[in-house]
Formats: C-alpha cells, sequence, structure tokens
C-alpha cells in the first residue's frame, strides 16, 4: 500500500513537473514573440520616421533648386537625383531611397477641357489682343491629344481618335451634352452595373479606364506583347497633376515628345533626349527652343510655344525605407507654386 502511495507521488510529480516545463517554455516563447513584435514596432516607428524625412528632403531640395533663382527644370537640379552616400550617413543602421519625378513633362489629363472661368480668362485675353493670335486652348489640347494617340499609343483609325478625345472631353466636362462619337450619362447608364460620368477633372489617370473606349485601348486588344508595352507607355506619359497644358521638354518621355509636331518620329526624340541628358549641355536647357541646337535635328520642326515649357510645377516623390529587414514605400504629390510655397496634395505611405 505504502509502495503504491510513494509511486502516485512520484507519477504526480513528474506531472507536475512537465506542466512546469511546458508552461515555462510557452511563457518563453510568448515573451520572445512580443520581444520580437516590440522590436518590430519599434522598426516600424523608424521606418516611418525615414520616409517622412525622406518626403521633407525632397522638399528641401525642390525649394532649394527654386530659391537658385533657377528658371528652368530637369535632371540636373538638385530634385534630381540623391545620393545614396548621403543618405547612408543620415541612417547608418537603415536605407533610404528618394526618387523625386517631374510630372510636368507629361501629358495632363485635365487640361483637355478648360473650366467656365478659363473659358472666360481666354475670351479676355483675345479681347485685349484682338489684331493679334487669338489663343484656342482646347483646341492646341486636342490636337495634341490626336498626335499623342496616333504616334505615341498607335491608333491608326482617325474615327476612333476622335471618339476617344471626345469620349474623355466628355467625361470631364461639366454638361450633359455629347459630343460625336463621345459618350454621357446616357451610354454610362447602359453598363453593367451602370455608372455616371465624373463631369470634372480626374484624380487619378486610372479613372480613364472607365471612360468609352480608354480601357480596350490601354490594355490592348489582341494580346499583342508589343502593342501592350508601347501602350503602356503612352498610359505611363499621362498625369493627372495640374492642367496648364504646357509640356516640360527637358524631362518628358519619348512618348510625349513623339506628339509634340506631327513630322516628330523616335529617332528625333532619341536625339534630343541624348542631347539633354549630357552634362555639357545642361546650361542649354534654359530655352525653351534648346532643340534647334541638336545635330540633326530639323530646323522646320518647331514646337507650338503654347504647348512646351522648360519649368516645372508638378513632382512625385517617392520614398523607400528599409530597417532591420522591415521595408515601406511612401509616395505623394507635390506642386510647388511660383511664390516659394508647396502644396503637398496627397501622401500614402505602405
Amino acid at each position: 500500500m505504502l509502495r503504491d502511495r510513494k509511486g502516485m507521488a512520484l507519477v504526480l510529480t513528474l506531472m507536475a513537473v512537465s506542466f512546469m516545463v511546458a508552461v515555462t517554455v510557452q511563457l518563453g516563447s510568448s515573451v520572445s514573440w512580443q520581444m520580437q513584435a516590440a522590436a518590430n514596432q519599434g522598426s516600424l516607428a523608424q521606418l516611418d520616421a525615414m520616409l517622412l524625412s525622406g518626403l521633407r528632403l525632397a522638399q528641401a531640395a525642390l525649394l532649394a533648386d527654386q530659391r537658385d533663382d533657377n528658371k528652368h527644370d530637369s535632371a540636373f537640379d538638385r530634385w534630381g537625383s540623391f545620393k545614396p552616400e548621403t543618405l547612408s550617413a543620415l541612417f547608418p543602421d537603415g536605407r533610404l531611397e528618394i526618387q523625386v519625378t517631374d510630372l510636368s513633362g507629361l501629358l495632363q489629363v485635365n487640361a483637355l477641357v478648360l473650366t467656365e472661368e478659363e473659358k472666360k480668362e481666354q475670351e479676355q485675353q483675345n479681347k485685349k489682343n484682338k489684331d493679334g493670335p487669338q489663343l484656342d486652348k482646347e483646341e492646341k489640347q486636342r490636337e495634341l491629344w490626336q498626335r499623342f494617340l496616333t504616334k505615341s499609343a498607335g491608333v491608326s483609325d482617325e474615327t476612333e481618335v476622335d471618339s476617344l478625345v471626345n469620349s474623355l472631353a466628355d467625361w470631364l466636362d461639366e454638361n450633359d451634352e455629347e459630343r460625336e462619337n463621345g459618350a454621357e450619362q446616357t451610354h454610362y447608364a447602359g453598363q453593367s452595373p451602370p455608372y455616371a460620368p465624373a463631369g470634372k477633372p480626374v484624380f487619378l489617370t486610372e479613372e480613364l479606364f472607365l471612360i468609352k473606349g480608354w480601357n480596350e485601348l490601354l490594355r490592348g486588344k489582341n494580346g499583342d506583347q508589343e502593342e501592350e508595352a508601347r501602350r503602356q507607355q503612352a498610359f505611363n506619359a499621362l498625369t493627372a497633376a495640374g492642367r496648364e497644358g504646357k509640356i516640360n521638354i527637358n524631362t518628358a518621355p519619348a512618348a510625349m515628345l513623339l506628339a509634340l509636331h506631327e513630322e516628330m518620329t523616335e529617332e528625333l526624340a532619341a536625339k534630343l533626349i541624348e542631347f539633354r541628358q549630357e552634362e555639357e549641355n545642361k546650361d542649354k536647357l534654359e530655352q525653351v527652343d534648346w532643340p534647334s541646337q541638336v545635330s540633326g535635328f530639323p530646323g522646320d520642326i518647331v514646337f507650338d510655344q503654347e504647348l512646351v515649357t522648360v519649368g516645372s510645377s508638378w513632382f512625385k516623390v517617392t520614398v523607400q525605407a528599409e530597417h532591420r529587414g522591415l521595408r515601406r514605400v511612401g509616395a505623394g504629390l507635390i506642386h510647388r507654386m511660383d511664390n516659394q510655397e508647396q502644396e503637398l496634395l496627397w501622401w500614402k505611405a505602405e
């Protein structure tokens, strides 16, 4: 009997020890997990701080460039590149990358249609200059879009080009008057599911996928990889930022340069890009007529001064931060104004 009691006591002791070991292991695992979570939380806080630091550095570079009394913008400016070694010195236990993209070299979607206020300003300007050339910004923008769709996006059918331009204009304007081969409320009400046209400027270029004909254009129709790549390049040349309608030829991609003149070719666009990338030519980029100085560029190709510029106002900032194996990316839109003030339209970290 005594032996049975001793055996039972031994069993209970072993069970108690096993339980304590299990609890200890579980507690250790829990503590380890909590310590790792705390470390990750600290790294996330560090990443957020690095992202905001990157944004402020980009804003400072844009402001410094403006205060240098620099009247033109190109990739040679302070915001054009941030040296990795400089950023590494700021964050020795992490990695930071900053990229500033000039959006003023892209085709401004919202410039296709003038607001009522802009129309009145144009009328007043034309009245003052009644003996001189009359402005018609909408017509110039329409011609620019037609060349862009034909030469850069590869749309060969004139009727399709007109339909795409008119549908975009109908989407942007406030009225419900449908342009020829365009699309207004009636068309979109018949879609599944039905929806309404914006009747205002677009906020994101992805909104174009909702517009009649544009989804097919941007996605391609026949699965041809070369065509899809070309149309992706065309889509990348669009921006929802700004509505002045002038293209910075110092930063415009080839797809945009092609649209600036009927006689432009891919070879000529490549010549312009090569010229503006050479540091010895950076001072020449101050003048909007610098293409005339490019060797082999035809003298009879002169860009419309109402469509081109060498200054920029809209920039996208992308910041990438890494710390202890974790990574975050932040992106934002900056409007740099002539009075040296900046407006951060949006900022998103993910």
